[in-house]
């Protein structure tokens, strides 16, 4: 009987170490990759998160917001789901997703190339597939970029054709496929080997980004750098409207936003910011920009 309590309370001190482990991983969301490549469309830069989700996972370092609770979340809250947001929102996306750390990314890399040459008939041609990432880690809390890196990798392979017969190769997708996941599996292998450290600015600007002025044709923004706004770029401004909430608890289930036009920024200082119409009118002091 005494033995039978040992082997229980050391089953209850190994659950609890198993558990206490798990609620000492910092929390990770992989946001969809923006594909840059010449091919391949959306489907490469969701595919590209996808594996990199499960590289991440498989470490055990990290505990990875599954791929379709963070898609239902981000629609439920009328977010997007790219990863081409700017760091200074990281906060607020990461409170509401419920994470610490945001990694977006970008394929800059992917397809397949051709070489070769011969003669009397034969022909020897090369093919090779190449895929490369660009990934960036966003402290959640701060909007910090911890870690800020890049992996490539290529295969190749030669098909001889005589006469025109044989040998040749298609874009093979599958070839492609095993090509990316190499870069992500290398980049995956950097974030776990490498500690949490600033590789950017923490941003300084929280909470929505508002009109603070309207003068005619001139807008001003009560935000500038510090909210990662730029000379040149166009922004849109909506109003605030109806706010969905559950009649039980009071939580907020949704906010709708009307949109009210753009504007293009020509004035860009560290906590203000300039910019004239584009479209629209009847802005407003309180409007924000979405």
């Amino acid at each position: 009987m005494e033995r039978l309590g040992r082997i229980g309370l050391s089953i209850a001190v190994l659950i609890f170490a198993c558990v206490a482990t798990t609620w000492a991983k910092d929390r990770v969301a992989v946001m969809d990759f923006d594909n840059k490549a010449q091919y391949g469309g959306w489907r490469v830069g969701h595919g590209a998160s996808d594996i990199l989700t499960t590289e991440l996972a498989k470490t055990g370092r990290f505990s990875v917001m599954e791929r379709g609770k963070l898609a239902s979340i981000m629609k439920e809250q009328d977010l997007g789901a790219s990863g081409r947001f700017d760091p200074s929102t990281a906060a607020r996306i990461g409170k509401i997703i419920g994470v610490e750390y945001i990694i977006t990314g970008a394929v800059t890399e992917y397809g397949q190339s051709a070489s070769g040459g011969g003669g009397g008939g034969v022909h020897v041609g090369k093919k090779g597939y190449h895929a490369s990432v660009d990934v960036r880690m966003v402290n959640a809390t701060t909007g910090e970029i911890v870690f800020a890196d890049s992996a490539s990798a290529s295969k190749s392979s030669v098909d001889v054709r005589v006469f025109g017969f044989g040998g040749g190769e298609k874009f093979n997708e599958k070839k492609a496929s095993a090509v990316m996941r190499a870069a992500i599996q290398e980049i995956a292998a950097k974030i776990t080997s490498k500690p949490l450290t600033s590789t950017g600015k923490p941003a300084a600007a929280s909470g929505p980004v508002l009109v603070a002025d309207v003068d005619g044709n001139t807008i001003s923004l009560n935000m500038g750098t510090n909210a990662g706004l730029k000379v040149g770029q166009q922004v849109t401004i909506s109003r605030k409207g109806k706010v969905i909430k559950d009649p039980q608890t009071g939580k907020v289930l949704k906010i709708k936003y009307k949109k009210i036009g753009t504007i293009k920024l020509t004035e860009v200082e560290e906590a203000y910011s300039e910019g004239t119409v584009v479209s629209g009118a009847g802005f407003q002091v309180g409007d924000v920009m979405k």
